[in-house]
């Protein structure tokens, strides 16, 4: 039965109606169908052609008082059970579990600058997916300027960055707070560091668009300095510290990174009097769009509280 509407027009279809056709696969009669579903012979009746239309497809052959699926409806059959046994559990996957929350589930795409997802974002997900095995998590890494693209460009729904926003089309929000830390490799005369002359020694540094970089030489304006120019950029926070343990230079770090990587790596903490190092870290939203699903608000509601809970 060819159907010569657009494409856009002719797939309108409803739930109901694969209901009512899987009701009639099954059964194998318009009647018996009709009585399962507490409906008319007429409405079902009605529901199949209209599906059919939609589908340009016929749906069943007549074969006395019986009908017959036909290769096209196995077809559908087929590819429709599931989906519709998930949109069945839908009820049951939204009410309150025991402990008060209910079960979150479908896909969360996330861009966060490099530090948060390296440094603080990996246990609160782990967290929030064993309390929530049904959800899927998508993690984009990058430096603050490419997770506010992902997200200006609905390529991720939530962004985490180091900041500060440089964009005007999101939603911003701060989120958490931070520290930056200056390193120094180990044996390094830290005494000799002064503020006002960070440019008499060799810095490594991440790269433009690097959220630590861009507060980093924010706060050393604000304070009246200039920020030193640097001699080695690597866009990775871990790769820093392990450059700076092998003597590369000085660097300005997040606190977090420098905490963990100096287990591995024998570094100096550097303590600058006059510099505040201490940052927000900011949360995204499209700001053209609502701000969040409510998938997504129960979602950042679920990773604070596991973010706020005590490190192992």
């Amino acid at each position: 039965m060819p159907n010569n509407k657009p494409m856009a027009e002719r797939l309108r279809f409803t739930l109901r109606q694969l209901e009512i056709f899987a009701a009639v696969a099954r059964t194998g009669q318009v009647r018996r169908a009709a009585d399962v579903l507490h409906l008319s012979q007429a409405a079902v009746s009605q529901a199949i052609a209209e599906l059919a239309d939609a589908l340009g497809v016929a749906l069943f052959e007549r074969h006395g008082r019986e009908i017959q699926p036909t290769v096209a409806a196995r077809q559908l059959l087929a590819l429709a059970i599931e989906p519709m046994d998930a949109l069945a559990q839908l009820p049951e996957r939204l009410a309150p579990s025991p402990g008060g929350s209910a079960v979150l589930s479908g896909t969360i795409r996330l861009a966060a600058s490099s530090t948060i997802a390296r440094y603080v974002l990996p246990a609160g997900l782990a967290r929030v997916r064993q309390r929530h095995p049904q959800l899927n998590i998508r993690v984009f890494s990058g430096n603050s300027a490419q997770a506010e693209a992902r997200v200006a460009n609905l390529d991720a729904d939530i962004g985490l960055i180091e900041g500060p926003p440089q964009r005007d089309d999101l939603d911003i929000a701060h989120w958490h707070t931070d520290t930056l830390q200056v390193i120094a490799p180990p044996g390094y005369d830290i005494e000799a560091i002064e503020l006002a002359h960070l440019d008499r020694h060799a810095w490594v540094a991440r790269e433009p668009g690097s959220g630590t970089r861009a507060v980093f030489e924010q706060n050393l304006a604000l304070a009246g300095h200039t920020a030193p120019p640097a001699h080695l950029i690597i866009d990775d926070s871990g790769a820093i510290v392990r450059a700076v343990a092998h003597g590369a230079g000085l660097a300005c770090v997040s606190g977090l990174a420098a905490a963990q990587a100096s287990a591995s790596n024998p570094i100096q903490f550097v303590a600058l009097a006059g510099l505040s190092l201490a940052r927000p870290l900011w949360r995204l939203h499209r700001a053209s769009t609502a701000s969040s699903t409510s998938l997504l608000k129960r979602f950042e509601a679920e990773l604070d509280a596991a973010l706020d809970q005590p490190r192992n």
